[in-house]
């Protein structure tokens, strides 16, 4: 037996015998008879043994055998620089130090022991075992040392090395890079992977798109086959369906979209019916008529999930000859539809509505300036209609209101892309009336198609795919309250958080400075909307029923929402609704597992862009608004961009800046200047660094 392998046995006998008590290493090597000659290799072996989980290691080079009793799992996530939360499957967050997340990969499931004394305000302690590996994919970037290739992981991440093992002839130093076949047993053991796939360099900002794509795993080109499905749609389908369908083409029928919208999938009709009720049409483009369950369209739509949008791309969803030419609702052409055709009162009450296939003749395809400029001036084409339809859309508002209906008014970054990929503007977008009009029409259409089916269920049983948005968390509620008592807002927190609850203090906040900051703080601490075959109510919207059945060109579960419609119209086979229980509940999940892919690409693609704008605004000074605080600084959302940078503590030179955990502030020692969530600043463009998504600003007064 070796000498460390002596130390180990006698190291665990004593402290697993000492029943979770922990001791400095000294008085360990004390008890166990060390030599003093022995004392520097002892202490870095302890140091061994509990980064492989085997002790636990405390503040103080003090060390004790593990609690099992203590040990939860739970999903780890990293953060920039190293240290983690563990989310358990309590919903607890356990902060775990850079020095005991092990080896923790982001997103991995762990193992994490809570440490029995606490120093800050979540609970903290270590990892000791990986449960499962994150299958999500490890992208890093290539550098070469000492004759190897190494992948430095992508943050958020441990602040690792990753030895690549295998083919490397083709990689150049900074490339992105995406790896696989990870291998980390022991921290104290150099992690390996292979080489899955060179995604490119940030030198050149035309190739932006193209490494998102394939870190996304987004192709805007479709397969052999299902292009060969899609162009073998008979040109004459659309007339030989007319005489099955309700014909709308005599209504005064038009869609209003983006300015640079290429497919028309919502349009929309309004006319006074009889004792004074409004007849409000909204009509979709029957996808489901083209693409049939189960056919090689269906699966690619299925498996893209959504459409993917960039300033200077789209990745559709469905071929161009579907969603831009035969299910587009283009003006002056005869296009099959979905029509929800509502009776309504001035005050927006329904009182009958019809679900029916349709087939539809759009009269005029309006951008949203178009005709709100129409709105304004009172007079052009379908002026009355508009018109009319904006009264109704603010009745309806006032009614989703008065249910306590959250509205969220956040502007959006929007860029003009120069031909080099750069952007030459950022602004921020504009709310018209006419979006908002187009918006509650989609929202009253979704939620009559759901509460119609719900009619069905509560006798049949039918499953159906809905939108739900589960209340926030009680630690979510909480840290808003926190945020708004920080700001002077001194809310008593409900007894109930309902949705009223939120839209209040939005109200509240309208006139404030930190208006969409409170904003985006309540959008943060919301739960995040999902595709369920469960009817569990949207918190949001207030509603009870809610689908998602107004974007079948760019949305698979709207399409598959029209499919159930038809299958419902008659009363539909025993198997066939035994096929839908088995297959929905799955549809659902891959949707939103889409959905937050194509999120998530979206974020990426407009960090780079917004770090190719402001490294042409180095030097340059601009407002802004304290929007995080940590130890090592705070960020920073430059006003004029929504875009967010960080000012560095060692960059704060007038003072020495100690961070208040209670408080979230940093706080001078001598000045006693603090800086704290949602204080306005003014900051400098210091540097940017496209390869680390990194953009450095700094503080002045």
């Amino acid at each position: 037996m070796t000498k460390q392998q002596q130390w180990e046995t006698k190291i665990l006998h004593f402290l697993r015998s000492q029943k979770g008590t922990a001791f400095k290493q000294k008085r360990i090597a004390k008890k166990l008879g060390i030599a003093e000659k022995d004392y520097p290799d002892f202490k870095g072996f302890l140091k061994g043994l509990a980064a492989a989980g085997r002790i636990e290691r405390g503040h103080k080079h003090v060390y004790r055998f593990p609690d099992p009793s203590q040990s939860v799992a739970g999903k780890i996530s990293f953060s920039a620089i190293g240290f983690a939360f563990v989310s358990t499957d309590e919903e607890e967050e356990i902060f775990v130090g850079a020095y005991d997340t092990g080896v923790a990969m982001h997103g991995d499931r762990v193992l994490v022991e809570k440490y029995r004394k606490q120093s800050g305000k979540l609970p903290e302690g270590k990892v000791t075992q990986i449960i499962q590996r994150s299958q999500n994919p490890v992208y890093a970037v290539a550098k070469k040392e000492h004759g190897k290739w190494w992948a430095i992981p992508e943050p958020p991440a441990a602040l690792i090395k990753i030895q690549i093992l295998g083919e490397t002839a083709e990689l150049r130093t900074d490339q992105l890079i995406e790896i696989e076949q990870f291998q980390w047993e022991h921290p104290r053991e150099k992690p390996t992977a292979q080489l899955r796939q060179i995604l490119g360099l940030f030198e050149d900002p035309r190739d932006d798109i193209t490494i998102i794509k394939k870190m996304y795993r987004l192709d805007e080109k479709f397969p052999a086959a299902v292009q060969r499905e899609s162009d073998s749609i008979p040109a004459g389908t659309i007339q030989n369906e007319i005489a099955k369908r309700l014909d709308l083409r005599d209504q005064e029928i038009f869609t209003i979209d983006p300015a640079d919208a290429r497919d028309f999938d919502d349009a929309v009709s309004l006319q006074r019916g009889p004792k004074g009720q409004w007849l409000l049409g909204v009509h979709i483009a029957d996808v489901s008529h083209f693409v049939s369950a189960g056919s090689r369209l269906d699966r690619e739509a299925r498996n893209r999930g959504t459409s993917i949008y960039f300033s200077e791309q789209v990745v559709p969803m469905l071929p161009e000859r579907l969603s831009n030419q035969l299910c587009s609702l283009q003006p002056d052409e005869d296009r099959l539809a979905f029509s929800v055709l509502m009776r309504l009162t001035d005050a927006g009450e329904i009182i009958s509505c019809r679900i029916e296939p349709s087939v539809i003749r759009s009269r005029k395809r309006f951008s949203y300036t178009e005709a709100h400029k129409i709105l304004e001036e009172g007079t052009g084409p379908h002026s009355r209609t508009l018109a009319a339809m904006d009264r109704l859309s603010r009745a309806l508002r006032r009614k989703r209101s008065a249910s306590g209906s959250v509205d969220f008014d956040l502007p959006e970054a929007i860029f003009t892309i120069l031909p080099n990929g750069v952007p030459s503007e950022v602004r921020l977008s504009e709310r018209l009336a006419t979006h908002r009009l187009i918006e509650e029409f989609m929202l009253l259409a979704n939620k009559t198609v759901a509460e119609h089916i719900a009619v069905y269920q509560k006798e049949q049983s039918y499953p159906f795919v809905y939108r739900i948005h589960e209340p926030p968390t009680e630690e979510a509620i909480n840290g808003l309250y926190d945020i708004l008592h920080r700001l002077g807002f001194r809310y008593p927190k409900a007894r109930k958080f309902t949705p009223a609850v939120m839209q209040k203090i939005l109200a509240d906040v309208e006139e404030s400075p930190f208006r969409h900051f409170i904003e985006q703080i309540a959008l943060r601490s919301m739960s995040k909307a999902v595709y369920s075959s469960r009817c569990g109510g949207h918190f949001g919207l207030a509603f009870s029923h809610y689908t998602h059945f107004t974007s079948p060109i760019r949305r698979y579960p709207d399409l598959v929402v029209h499919r159930l419609l038809k299958a419902y119209r008659e009363t539909p086979q025993q198997q066939d609704l035994q096929f839908y229980r088995r297959s929905i509940p799955q549809i659902a999940k891959q949707s939103t597992e889409n959905e937050i892919r194509a999120l998530e690409a979206e974020r990426e693609y407009r960090k780079l862009k917004q770090i190719r704008f402001l490294a042409h605004k180095i030097g340059e000074w601009y407002e802004g608004i304290i929007t995080g605080v940590l130890e090592f600084g705070f960020f920073v959302e430059i006003s004029d961009f929504i875009i967010e940078g960080l000012v560095h503590v060692r960059t704060l030179d007038d003072d020495y800046y100690v961070y208040d955990k209670a408080s979230h502030w940093l706080k001078g020692r001598r000045s006693g200047r603090v800086f704290r969530l949602g204080d306005r600043v003014k900051v400098m463009v210091a540097e940017v660094s496209v390869k680390e998504r990194r953009i450095d600003l700094l503080w002045g007064e």
